[in-house]
């Protein structure tokens, strides 16, 4: 008597199969989203450490007999938009041909700064400032973006509710140029 296997045996072996596959493509699709969001986290943190690194610029053009000026001549405790629209990992907003920026649609961060002005005492001449970068939180939908990366937008008034978004903060110092 031939001995073979049975349908029941196939089926079987294909189910356990098919459910081993499917645990690792959710393994692999886990993967993929924890990458997307390091990936995210890392290119924010660089974009804070760049507006720092912006500002601490503009602080060379501030001295005892001119007030600052650009990004630091902005009402003190309050969070102002850094840039006018959406950037992508690069700081770069969408560009059309023969328009500076990028030219690809990945942006998806807003850089919003906030700036302490200590005028008394050994620290005057010096601001705290604080970045602030925040991206949404599904990588698929940039809706209310636009909206966040405004003036208005940067005191998240009105805002998309902020559990819908990460965000990424850094603090530094500026002192004046003497």
């Amino acid at each position: 008597m031939r001995r073979g296997y049975t349908l029941i045996e196939i089926l079987m072996a294909v189910v356990v199969s098919a459910i081993g596959f499917a645990a690792i493509f959710a393994l692999q699709i886990g993967n993929m989203h924890g990458n997307v969001s390091a990936r995210d986290q890392v290119a924010a943190m660089t974009l804070a450490e760049r507006a720092i690194e912006q500002l601490r610029a503009e602080s060379h053009l501030w001295t005892q007999t001119s007030p600052p000026a650009g990004r630091l001549a902005v009402s003190n405790r309050t969070w102002h938009a850094f840039s006018t629209a959406p950037v992508d990992h690069n700081g770069l907003q969408l560009g059309a041909s023969g328009v500076p920026g990028s030219a690809l649609g990945r942006q998806r961060f807003c850089v919003h700064h906030w700036i302490d002005r200590l005028d008394t005492g050994v620290f005057s001449g010096t601001m705290n400032v604080r970045i602030r970068v925040l991206w949404p939180r599904d990588v698929t939908d940039n809706a209310g973006l636009a909206e966040m990366c405004t003036e208005q937008g940067a005191g998240l008034a009105g805002a998309p509710a902020i559990t819908l978004w990460h965000q990424a903060m850094l603090s530094g110092t500026v002192r004046l140029h003497d």
